[in-house]
C-alpha cells in the first residue's frame, strides 16, 4: 500500500488494538472530539475500551448510524450508550448526538456539529472507521453519487442490506480530522484488503487511503496475509 500518511500496524487480536487505541484517545486535550463506528469489530473494541480509557475527558460522536430507535440490536449509538457511555458515566455534554432517532435526525445531527465546530468544516481530532466487505466505510457505500460530496457535513445514505436508511459523516469531514483509524479484522476481509492494497477507486475505503489525512490502519494476520 503506498498511500500517503499511512501507518500499517499488524495487530493479534481485538484486544490488542483496543488498548492501543485507548492510549490514542488519551492523548487528546481535554474536549478532544472523536468520532467512533459500531459494528462487531468496534463493540469488541468499546469493551476494552470501557475497561482501560480511565477517566473520560473526551467529546465523542457517531461517525454513522441506521435509522433505527437507539434500544434496538442495529443501532451504533444504543451500542455505545451500553457498552461506554453509561458504564463510565459520561457526560450529556459529551454525548454528542440527537437525543432521539426520528426523520429529522441528519438534519438534527449537522445542526450539532455546526454548533460544535465553528469551522467551514468539521475539524475532528480523531475518527474510529472500519471497512465493509464491499469497501464501504461509514455509511459511504460503492457506486453512489455521496462518495463525490466532499462538501456536506451529514449525509443520509441507503445501504444495499437492512436496516437501508443510514446517516453519516460526509466523506469531506472524514478526510478532514487530524488523524484516522481503520480496522480491518478477519480472512473474510482478505479480498477487500487486497482491493485496498490495488488502490481500487471503486472502494469508498480507498478515497479515505488516498487523501493527506493522517491515518493507523490495523490489520490482523489474517486479512492481512497479502500485504505482509
Amino acid at each position: 500500500m503506498d498511500f500517503p500518511n499511512l501507518e500499517i500496524v499488524r495487530a493479534e487480536n481485538l484486544q490488542e488494538i483496543g488498548l492501543k487505541t485507548a492510549r490514542i484517545i488519551r492523548t487528546l486535550s481535554s474536549g478532544g472530539t472523536v468520532a467512533v463506528s459500531g459494528g462487531t469489530t468496534y463493540r469488541k473494541v468499546l469493551n476494552v475500551w470501557q475497561r482501560t480509557l480511565g477517566p473520560f475527558h473526551v467529546k465523542l460522536f457517531p461517525v454513522d448510524e441506521r435509522m433505527v430507535p437507539f434500544d434496538t440490536p442495529e443501532s451504533n449509538w444504543g451500542m455505545v450508550q451500553d457498552l461506554l457511555l453509561d458504564p463510565l458515566d459520561w457526560p450529556e455534554s459529551k454525548r454528542c448526538f440527537v437525543e432521539k432517532m426520528s426523520e429529522r435526525a441528519a438534519d438534527d445531527y449537522e445542526k450539532l456539529l455546526r454548533l460544535t465546530f465553528n469551522q467551514p468544516m468539521p475539524e475532528f481530532d480523531l475518527i474510529f472507521l472500519g471497512v465493509g466487505g464491499d469497501g464501504h466505510t461509514a455509511s459511504l457505500f460503492p457506486g453512489t453519487p455521496h462518495l463525490n460530496d466532499y462538501e456536506s457535513w451529514v449525509l443520509q445514505t441507503q445501504s444495499p442490506n437492512p436496516p437501508k436508511e443510514r446517516i453519516t459523516l460526509g466523506m469531506g469531514v472524514i478526510c478532514r480530522a487530524r488523524q484516522v483509524v481503520i480496522i480491518v479484522m478477519g480472512e473474510g476481509k482478505r479480498s477487500v484488503v487486497e482491493a485496498m492494497r490495488r488502490g481500487d477507486q471503486a472502494l469508498p475505503i480507498v478515497r479515505v487511503l488516498k487523501s493527506s489525512v493522517k491515518k493507523l490502519l490495523f490489520l490482523d494476520r489474517d486479512a492481512a496475509s497479502t500485504v505482509y
